[in-house]
């Protein structure tokens, strides 16, 4: 078969080559980031099936404990006042852009969190509330009987500390969850929490003096491994049977998890595969031109 007149000198078509190989390559690639097959079936409890009280109820997604159903608890009912006050803040103060940004990320963060602890809830078999507490309404009316300046204050000062209070217990619950799923909440939650944290004090409006100072934290305490002993690894797999296991949920939520990823991604094969393609195509290249050149000098020569 004959080629046609644009692939028949050696240069074209060894770069029409590489481009075909390259293509191949870089489809493979687009191909393998593309999610696969869920290999962990999700089953969904039956509401309330998450325990109560001091309960410990195993799940698929790890232990699920007091603590972690306290926790899912309070980021509910955070966004069933804060949500409603960030409302409230951009019927009141228009004028105020500070306030309408503060209102605006109350309001879009706590959307996020409500997709992500509900989803948990129906995952996990637990009942979320559906109210908030009594504490809370009470900040809401404040805020009904507040207006100008005063309503500024109460807005910015409520929300401040009761988002101190929530990020240092998201960060607690993250560093000692056995629960996957609650690990992933918490680590959002510490997210929204620390982004509403910084808009409220932008309003200028947050009174520092008013808020609880830290503590410093307890000296540590005898324990039962030594300084510089490594624990048993054997014993520490046995607290979370579930360490390793990658849940798979549905698309369209928070619970997702990636792959370990190096600098381009799962595909740095793919990646430097086609890499190393084009770069052989441009040495052929340059081999091919110089054959040319000494092809022309010698029939020059006779």
């Amino acid at each position: 078969m004959r080629l046609p007149m644009d692939l028949a000198k050696p240069t074209r078509l060894m770069v029409a080559l590489a481009g075909c190989a390259l293509a191949v390559l870089l489809n493979t690639g687009s191909a393998l980031g593309q999610p696969s097959t869920p290999s962990t079936p999700i089953s969904t409890p039956p509401p309330g099936s998450g325990g109560t009280g001091d309960e410990v109820v195993q799940t698929q997604w790890g232990p699920l404990g007091p603590a972690d159903r306290d926790f899912m608890n309070r980021v509910k009912q955070a966004g069933l006042w804060e949500k409603p006050a960030g409302e409230k803040g951009q019927a009141k103060r228009a004028d105020q852009p500070k306030i309408q940004e503060a209102c605006k990320h109350l309001i879009e963060g706590h959307t996020l969190l409500d997709n992500v602890v509900n989803r948990a809830g129906v995952l996990l078999g637990h009942t979320l509330p559906t109210e908030a507490s009594d504490e809370q309404k009470g900040w809401l009316a404040e805020m009904d009987a507040a207006t100008g300046d005063e309503f500024d204050a109460v807005f910015a000062n409520r929300l401040r500390a009761a988002h101190g209070k929530v990020y240092a217990y998201a960060s607690q619950i993250r560093a000692g969850t056995k629960n996957e799923l609650v690990r992933i909440l918490s680590t959002q939650a510490m997210i929204t929490v620390f982004d509403h944290m910084k808009v409220l004090e932008d309003t200028g409006k947050v009174d520092f003096a008013s808020l609880e100072s830290p503590q410093p934290l307890a000296p540590p305490t005898n324990s039962t491994t030594a300084a510089g002993q490594e624990e048993d690894p054997a014993a520490d797999a046995s607290t979370n049977p579930t360490e390793g296991v990658i849940p798979t949920v549905p698309d369209g939520t928070r619970f997702t998890r990636t792959a370990e990823q190096g600098v381009f991604g799962e595909n740095n094969g793919v990646f430097f595969g086609a890499i190393a393609v084009l770069a052989l195509a441009l040495v052929g290249m340059r081999l091919v031109s110089r054959q040319k050149k000494k092809t022309r000098r010698k029939s020059r020569s006779y």
